[in-house]
């Protein structure tokens, strides 16, 4: 009697003795281990229906020594191609767990096993809250008021295609001045393939500041120092260009070439008087100035991401385009900060930096015309374990017709902060920015977890007296205690009070906005619940 040709391969698991009865059965493979089984299970695929023969090992090994070379090289096919199948059936096995998909760092990430594509889906809530107290002051009409709102509502999405291509998209619902406000902050693309140098295109944050490059989900302070909403933020810092930046595991730079935004909502950084924008825009488009900036850091000490001291510099210059001057819809130039998250009242204020002849006594002789302006600005942070500093100082000088060299306006700010539970600041070296924070042990009332609890005191400025500008000059304080519940989730309060408010009026055909609220010393508490996925 012939035996079956695979007989000879499944022998030794199926351990028979000897018998002359032949019995079918099925047999199965376990695609990950590629064991032989004779019962269905989990990761256990079908190979065939096979006779159980009853014959001793002994026997068996006889009648192999009586196979022809044609038999035991079809047998070595047989088995070749089995094992080829085995292969198969765990390569299609593999093929579900291709693309992953966890709640990362940048929101719900999708990504392929080969790294070729990435998808991250995200967004952000800050539901922030003020109580004013303005003392005793009577004699100011305009006081900074009470309230809660909704700081940031954004979506994004970004990811990688093709592994040398990043790109994101972000709006935000609450940006602007309504429903015709441009919503747009990031929507750009990067090309990478030239590691570890990088090409962007599109809209993007001016690469000015430690603070501003910061996102504003880890900020140290609800709000950013006055020297950067007035120099940086305001009013809009998201400009449409394009970027060349490199890091090194010491050191980055980027250097941007950059017009005005996708649409000002309004905004007094956009001057342009084309009206056939569209909703986007609030009425004017086009890119009617330009600047380049740029930004390098350094890190002269950098023992661990626990251990290390931050040093930057930035620099940029813009052109002004002064062509809607007059236009109420597109004010022109200005430069301005609040002092608190909910009212955001331009307590520092330059006004508009070209003015119109005819207009509150200005001539010919004496019209102001800001052409354009530069900006410079110092960096300085360190990390030793829980304990941790971080400075800057910021410069803008004003350029044009009846301005001169003393016409420059100044900011600063200075903190402190430590973690009580022994946590360090998330430096990100790859930027030269700080990062998501982690807590040693998320908070968890089942777990016995408390999260990571951060105080900080922070002391800034501003001055925009001038010869030609009366902006105003302030100097708050603040102390601030924060709570991250867990990398996704954090609780802030602050308490601030302004030590300093005066505004010089050199020459009142020049206006004075800030004048309004001049003088005023108000304690301002503030509280902010965030979170983002």
């Amino acid at each position: 009697m012939k035996i079956s040709k695979l007989t000879l391969a499944i022998a030794t698991v199926l351990g028979a003795g000897a018998s002359a009865n032949a019995v079918a059965m099925d047999l199965y493979v376990d695609t990950k281990t590629k064991q032989i089984y004779a019962e269905p299970g989990p990761h256990r695929q079908l190979m065939g229906n096979f006779e159980k023969v009853e014959s001793a090992p002994a026997k068996i090994a006889d009648k192999e020594e009586k196979l022809d070379k044609a038999e035991i090289k079809a047998i070595r096919q047989d088995l070749a191609l089995k094992d080829n199948a085995i292969k198969a059936l765990q390569e299609h096995a593999e093929e579900s767990s291709l693309v992953k998909t966890e709640l990362g760092a940048k929101g719900l990430e999708i990504e392929t096993k080969d790294g070729n594509f990435k998808m991250a889906m995200g967004g952000r809530l800050q539901f922030d809250g003020e109580s004013v107290t303005n003392g005793n002051d009577t004699t100011n009409v305009q006081h900074l008021n009470s309230g809660a709102g909704v700081r940031r509502g954004r979506i994004h999405t970004e990811g990688v295609l093709y592994k040398d291509f990043k790109f994101k998209f972000e709006y935000d619902f609450v940006r602007g001045s309504g429903t015709t406000a441009a919503g747009i902050t990031d929507a750009w693309v990067e090309y990478t393939g030239y590691k570890p140098a990088s090409l962007t295109i599109g809209q993007f944050k001016e690469p000015f500041s430690l603070e501003s490059v910061t996102s504003n989900r880890f900020l140290t302070f609800t709000e950013r120092s006055l020297a950067n909403n007035a120099f940086v933020e305001w009013a809009n810092p998201y400009l449409l260009g394009v970027s060349a930046q490199a890091h090194g595991k010491r050191y980055t730079g980027r250097l941007a070439l950059q017009a005005e935004p996708i649409g000002n909502g309004g905004l007094s950084n956009n001057s342009s008087t084309n009206g056939q924008g569209n909703a986007n825009r609030n009425g004017q488009s086009g890119n009617p100035s330009y600047g380049v900036t740029g930004r390098a850091t350094f890190l002269p000490i950098y023992n661990s991401k626990t251990e290390l001291l931050h040093a930057g510099v930035a620099g940029s210059w813009r052109k002004v385009n002064n062509a809607s001057v007059g236009n109420a819809n597109a004010p022109g130039m200005s430069f301005g900060s609040q002092v608190s998250n909910v009212d955001r009242t331009a307590w520092a204020n330059t006004g508009v930096l070209t003015d119109v002849v005819g207009v509150n006594g200005i001539t010919a002789a004496n019209q102001r015309v800001l052409e354009n302006f530069s900006r410079v600005g110092g960096e300085l942070a360190g990390v030793y374990g829980p304990l941790s500093i971080q400075g800057e100082y910021m410069r803008t000088q004003l350029n044009g017709q009846n301005y001169s060299s003393s016409d420059h306006l100044d900011g600063y700010y200075g903190y402190i902060s430590y973690f009580l539970t022994g946590e360090s600041r998330n430096y990100n070296t790859k930027e030269g920015k700080f990062d998501r924070q982690k807590a040693k042990k998320d908070f968890s009332l089942k777990n016995g977890g408390w999260g990571a609890w951060e105080i900080a005191t922070r002391f800034d400025g501003v001055e925009m007296n001038t010869d030609h500008v009366n902006g105003g000059r302030l100097q708050s304080g603040t102390v601030a205690l924060n709570w991250y519940l867990n990398p996704h989730v954090r609780l802030m309060t602050n308490y601030s009070h302004v030590f300093s408010n005066k505004t010089i009026v050199t020459n009142a055909a020049y206006g004075s906005p800030a004048a309004a609220t001049s003088s005023q010393h108000p304690d301002i508490f503030m509280v902010r619940t965030q979170i983002d996925w």
